[in-house]
């Protein structure tokens, strides 16, 4: 069952803020293991929100479909967000790679020798 969210700030606006973030976070583990990302920020926010917030939306409908989006990509981010740069949760990485073609799994799985 969905509580009520107690956020003085709407929905969209918390929403825009994790989508953000988490594309930021997804551009920064990349870099930090250095691979190459084609899309820009706002390519991967426009692909997070057609994909993983509109699932929900069509699912559950636009009010609640979109706290369970919020949701969601809350917990694909470190709850720390607004103190230090975006980082990705394993959720977070999972669902990404998804979204975006597996590299960072690939990247982790190889072996240096």
């Amino acid at each position: 069952m969905m509580t009520a969210n107690n956020s003085c700030l709407p929905v969209e606006v918390r929403t825009a803020v994790y989508r953000r973030a988490l594309a930021q976070g997804y551009l920064n583990a990349c870099k930090a293991l250095g691979i190459t990302v084609s899309a820009t920020l706002d390519e991967l926010q426009m692909t997070i929100a057609l994909e993983l917030e509109g699932f929900y939306v069509r699912r559950h409908g636009a009010e609640a479909g979109m706290e369970m989006a919020c949701t969601m990509l809350g917990d694909m981010v470190e709850p720390d967000l607004l103190t230090a740069p975006p980082r990705l949760t394993r959720l977070g990485a999972t669902m990404m790679d998804e979204l975006f073609c597996s590299q960072l799994a690939a990247t982790r799985r190889a072996t240096l020798h």
